[in-house]
C-alpha cells in the first residue's frame, strides 16, 4: 500500500454526476501528475479513463484516500458521484440486465454551463438519456452542436422530458433505447422511406462537414442527433401502455411522424424488445 496521502496542493470541486475517472483525471491535471500516479495514490490497483464510473474494484480505504487527497469528506464526494457510494457494499454492485441497457449516459458536460462555473479541462458526466440538451446545444459526441437551425430537436427535447415525467422508470428510459436503436438501424440499414431519409439528411447538412469523420458516413453521435425527433415521437408510443401493444400501433406511428403507413419498415416495428409486463 501507498504511504499516507497528503491533501493535494489544488482541489477543484467535482461536478455534480461527474463520472469519478473524470474527476481523477482533472484533479490529476490540475497538480501536473500523470493518471497513473494519482490512482496509485488512491489506490495502486488500475489507472481510470474519464468515462469510468465503476467501483467494484475499490475498498474504503481508496475513498478514505481519496478524501483526504482532495480535503473533502467522503459524503461530499458521494453527494456528487453517487456510484462511490456502493463502495463495499457487494449487493449494490449486482447489477440487471434492464439496469445495464437504461444506465445514464456518459458525455462531455455542457462546455457553456462548465465555462460560467470557472470550470477547467474536460468534464465528463453521467445523466440520463433525456438530459442531452443544455444551452440550445446537443451533448452528445464531442462536438456539441448548437441547436438554433434544428428547432424540431429542441421540440423534441422538451417533449422527451414530458414522456419521462409522466411515466415511470426504468419503462421510458427502455422505450427510449429501443426506439433510438431502432431509428439507428433504420438509418444505417437504409430502411427508411425517403420522407425521413430527406429529413435526416437536411438535418446533417446543417451540422456542416465533419472535420474529423468519414464524409460519407456519419459519426453515431451525428446519426442519434439526426434521428432524434423521430425516435421521441417513437418513445411516447413504446412507453405508453395504452399503445404499445395496440393494434394500430403501425398507423399510428406513422401519423405521429407524418409518413405514409407503407413507409414503416414493418418487421423492425414488431414490437419484440419490451417487456409487455410493465
Amino acid at each position: 500500500m501507498t504511504a499516507r496521502p497528503r491533501t493535494l496542493p489544488l482541489t477543484p470541486p467535482p461536478v455534480h454526476h461527474e463520472t469519478i475517472g473524470s474527476y481523477l483525471n482533472r484533479l490529476a491535471d490540475a497538480n501536473h501528475l500523470s493518471i497513473g500516479y494519482l490512482s496509485h495514490l488512491v489506490d495502486p490497483s488500475r489507472q481510470h479513463r474519464r468515462v469510468d464510473n465503476r467501483v467494484g474494484y475499490w475498498t474504503p480505504e481508496a475513498l478514505r484516500r481519496l478524501a483526504i487527497l482532495t480535503g473533502r469528506h467522503p459524503s461530499s464526494l458521494i453527494h456528487a458521484m453517487p456510484p462511490l457510494g456502493s463502495i463495499g457494499d457487494p449487493l449494490r454492485h449486482l447489477r440487471s440486465a434492464t439496469e445495464e441497457v437504461v444506465e445514464p449516459r456518459r458525455r462531455p458536460a455542457c462546455r457553456l454551463c462548465m465555462a460560467w462555473r470557472r470550470v477547467h479541462g474536460l468534464v465528463v458526466r453521467s445523466t440520463p438519456h433525456h438530459e442531452g440538451v443544455c444551452h440550445r446545444r446537443w451533448l452528445l459526441g464531442d462536438e456539441q452542436h448548437d441547436l438554433t437551425r434544428l428547432p424540431e430537436v429542441l421540440r423534441a427535447n422538451l417533449q422527451h422530458h414530458r414522456i419521462v415525467r409522466r411515466g415511470t422508470h426504468p419503462s421510458t428510459a427502455l422505450a427510449f433505447v429501443d426506439a433510438r436503436d431502432r431509428l439507428t438501424r433504420w438509418f444505417t440499414g437504409e430502411r427508411s422511406g425517403e420522407p425521413l431519409r430527406q429529413r435526416w439528411n437536411r438535418r446533417l447538412e446543417v451540422l456542416g462537414e465533419d472535420p474529423f469523420g468519414d464524409p460519407h458516413r456519419p459519426s453515431d453521435a451525428r446519426v442519434e442527433l439526426a434521428t432524434y425527433p423521430e425516435a421521441v415521437v417513437l418513445t411516447g408510443l413504446f412507453a405508453s401502455a395504452y399503445w404499445r401493444d395496440h393494434p394500430q400501433l403501425l398507423a399510428e406511428a406513422a401519423q405521429r411522424l407524418h409518413i405514409a403507413p407503407h413507409q414503416l419498415p414493418l418487421r423492425e416495428m414488431v414490437i419484440t424488445t419490451i417487456d409487455k409486463g410493465w
